[in-house]
């Protein structure tokens, strides 16, 4: 795969907002799609002593799939161990739940109009600057520094969790939809003045998404770091990483495993 910076001769590149908005109408289109879909994902958080080492270390296996776009996990296995008949029996319960729920397709609308209100209330307190063109896998791609906006007044956690961002986003340029992100917190976070619960500077979170062959996107890896304190008394450093393995694409004629892109 090539990547480079576009020449100064190329096309302006599009608003940052214009790409945002051709990520949501990509998402719509791939909500049916993406019940094509089961995946392996395996989770693994670590708390942390303060010299870094592992105080607490547990992990799950899951299925991934969707209904009417949103996603839902099946707990496989927990900290290396297949649940036993009682764990199962109750996860099974819940999923089937959950599948009840999101099958209905008003209530699959709310979570989705409450994720994209959440996500338009995390954007108004960014900015995107220093924007430039790259070229990868054949696909275009713009890149952005991230940063809060210093002139926006917070009001809402994830407004606030915005403006204390550095960082920065690669966009598909076709599509809009962030195929990585990295940021850092440059400051500390605080819920109720810091009694209830605090974000330390420098927490870390990186997101690879991956395009599939049917131009649905998934998202490959999720991973992260940080200190937080919560109730006046917990204090833990801790680190979490999101791995989807493997998924299979199913249709009425076809099975077919999707492969992890060659790096």
């Amino acid at each position: 795969m090539g990547a480079g910076r576009a020449r100064a001769n190329e096309k302006p590149l599009p608003d940052p907002q214009q790409l945002l908005v051709r990520a949501r109408a990509s998402m719509e289109k791939s909500e049916h799609d993406l019940e094509n879909y089961s995946c392996i994902v395996h989770e693994s958080g670590q708390e942390l002593n303060g010299d870094g080492s592992v105080k607490k270390d547990n992990s799950k296996v899951e299925e991934r799939f969707f209904v009417n776009g949103i996603q839902i996990d099946h707990v496989l296995q927990r900290n290396g161990k297949v649940l036993d008949a009682s764990e199962a029996k109750k996860e099974q319960e819940r999923v089937n739940k959950d599948v009840k729920k999101y099958s209905d397709a008003q209530q699959a609308q709310k979570e989705h109009n409450q994720d994209e209100k959440q996500v338009d209330t995390f954007l108004r307190a960014l900015r995107f600057t220093n924007g430039y063109r790259e070229s990868k896998g054949n696909r275009s791609v713009v890149v952005y520094d991230l940063s809060g906006d210093p002139n926006f007044k917070p009001h809402k956690l994830e407004e606030r969790f915005a403006q204390a961002l550095t960082g920065k986003i690669w966009l598909d340029e076709e599509s809009g939809t962030p195929l990585e992100v990295r940021f850092q917190t440059d400051k500390d976070i605080k819920i109720g003045g810091g009694l209830v619960a605090s974000l330390h500077k420098g927490f870390q979170l990186h997101l690879v998404q991956e395009r599939q062959p049917d131009g649905v996107w998934l998202t490959k890896m999720v991973e992260g770091s940080g200190d937080a304190r919560a109730a006046l008394f917990l204090h833990p450093r801790f680190r979490f990483r999101e791995q989807l393995e493997k998924c299979h694409l199913f249709s009425v004629t076809t099975q077919q495993k999707v492969q992890s892109p060659t790096k």
